[in-house]
């Protein structure tokens, strides 16, 4: 049986990047070759899609957990991605909040 290609979008700060012929092991996306995140955002919206076209997995708000390379897999890399908690997203939003305030009050927080 043949493996089923995924094409992955990853969409977030007003960029979108696109990573194809991606097969699946366990909960990893497994590409033949390194894939560049250089310029994946913090966050991002995740959507896998397979060669049909039909969206297989959506993660509103997800991170790359880690991007890893397996010799016993041929040298494959295998990339793990897992979802943004909303108390997660609260407490950026509150830590950006909270910079700000002490920005326009000069008030140093690293004390």
């Amino acid at each position: 049986m043949d493996k089923e290609i995924f094409t992955l979008k990853l969409e977030g700060q007003n960029k979108t990047i696109e990573i194809n012929n991606l097969t699946m092991n366990g909960t990893n996306y497994v590409s033949e070759t390194e894939v560049d995140t250089s310029d994946l955002p913090k966050w991002f919206k995740l959507t896998a899609t397979n060669q049909e076209g039909q969206i297989k997995e959506v993660m509103e708000h997800a991170r790359l957990l880690q991007q890893e390379q397996y010799d016993w897999d041929g040298g494959k890399f295998y990339l793990a991605f897992a979802p943004v908690s909303e108390q997660e997203i609260k407490n950026a939003e509150f830590k950006a909040y909270l910079e700000y305030l002490a920005m326009m009050t000069d008030v140093d927080m690293e004390q």
